[in-house]
């Protein structure tokens, strides 16, 4: 199977300090000593070559990290369903602001399930219809199971209930289901809020946005991601299930803080997320929201392509203005509450302005920079300002290195001297 090319050069060539990119091998001697994670990954890059890009610690036990070891992406998988949905919105097969009923009609009548005086639930008609728009702002109103009970407003009490109690699959799992059942079991079902009023980081309003490509498109989601994403990229080791010859590369989940691997799920909310969808004999369920397995160089390659405003080797996948909607500020006042404080454009975290020290769950480098991570301590940050492209990549469930990962993207960012 073919690898991802890449460009590697001496860091000077690209206006990176060999001597400050020794402090990310530094901080990762220091992380595997007090076990934060087991192995890593970090990749640097600047003006489209790689300065940095080195593995370390293990994969699995007795199997030493490579540089092509394989990830689980988890959320890191949104940005590449964004993709995919605004590749049909420069088509013009798919308008961003109308009702998205219109291709799936099950969403055509949504209530918004409201809790009044002495706790009663109210449902009431959504005051507006859902858009493609709301869904990659994650302002649809949608939620998820694993919210249940995690945040203070009483909403967060009852309709992740309502979800779990439905049988929606919105967490780590690989059930024998597809998109449509799931998602037309989503349409039934009330919103948290009314669409386009309140931001909610949701795993539901992403998988209902890659059912749209599907009815739009007439291809299930993974083909339509091979034809038009993967394979212009040239990102061979990316998959939804990676094939069975090579599990092998693929590395383990370690419990943040000891020398255990996780295996099975751990609740969280009324959700169950762990590892073991990877190797799920069901193969049906292909989750944009946080199904993809793949490479630290293919990965690589698709961030390049954002930061290249859509285009990488000759090869267009994505139009000038699509990515400027992705990576600018698509949520007004309202901001990413539930995770990191920053703004949001379209599957992308967003950092504004100065007011993020370095080392914050905020800072990405400086204003104009974007990033997004995954549940087992993936991550990358582009930031056109300094021409560079960060991906850290760990392994424990939870986000439980992403403190650290973020350590080592201000150690990446003070590597550039000119």
């Amino acid at each position: 199977m073919g690898k991802a090319e890449y460009t590697e050069v001496a860091p000077e060539e690209i206006g990176l300090s060999a001597r400050a990119l020794a402090n990310i091998d530094r901080l990762q001697e220091q992380y595997l000593a007090d076990d934060i994670h087991q192995g890593a990954v970090v990749l640097v890059a600047r003006h489209g070559k790689v300065g940095y890009f080195k593995a370390f610690g293990k994969a699995d036990e007795n199997v030493p990290m490579q540089t092509d070891s394989i990830f689980r992406l988890a959320s890191m998988s949104k940005v590449v369903a964004a993709v995919a949905v605004l590749q049909l919105w420069e088509q013009g097969r798919l308008a961003l602001h109308a009702p998205i009923s219109d291709h799936l009609p099950e969403f055509a009548d949504m209530k918004v399930a409201v809790v009044r005086d002495w706790q009663e639930v109210h449902l009431e008609t959504a005051a507006r219809p859902i858009t493609a728009h709301h869904l990659l702002t994650m302002t649809a109103g949608m939620t998820n199971t694993w919210w249940h009970g995690l945040f203070e407003p009483p909403i967060y009490h009852v309709v992740p209930k309502l979800y779990a109690e439905a049988g929606l699959m919105d967490d780590l799992n690989a059930p024998p289901i597809t998109l449509e059942q799931n998602v037309k079991l989503l349409a039934s079902l009330p919103l948290i809020a009314h669409p386009g009023e309140a931001f909610d980081y949701s795993n539901n309003s992403v998988d209902t946005l890659c059912r749209l490509v599907e009815v739009i498109s007439g291809q299930d989601f993974d083909s339509y991601l091979r034809e038009n994403v993967f394979e212009p990229l040239g990102m061979q080791e990316t998959w939804f299930f990676p094939p069975a010859e090579e599990r092998h590369r693929i590395a383990a989940v370690y419990w943040a803080g000891r020398d255990e691997k996780q295996v099975g799920t751990s609740p969280l909310g009324l959700g169950n997320l762990g590892p073991d969808y990877t190797f799920s004999e069901h193969q049906t369920y292909f989750s944009g929201a946080g199904g993809l397995h793949g490479t630290t160089a293919d990965y690589f390659r698709f961030a390049q392509m954002l930061l290249n405003n859509g285009e990488l080797d000759g090869v267009r996948v994505l139009s000038r203005a699509a990515v400027r909607l992705m990576t600018t500020n698509q949520i007004g006042d309202l901001r990413n509450w539930q995770l990191t404080q920053n703004k949001w454009g379209y599957q992308v975290d967003i950092q504004e302005g100065e007011n993020a020290p370095a080392g914050s769950l905020h800072y990405l480098g400086g204003p104009g920079a974007y990033s997004w991570q995954g549940f087992f301590s993936t991550k990358f940050v582009n930031n056109p300002a300094l021409d560079t492209v960060i991906l850290t990549m760990s392994t424990p469930g939870f986000d439980g290195a992403l403190p650290q990962n973020l350590r080592i993207v201000a150690a990446a960012t003070a590597a550039v001297v000119d």
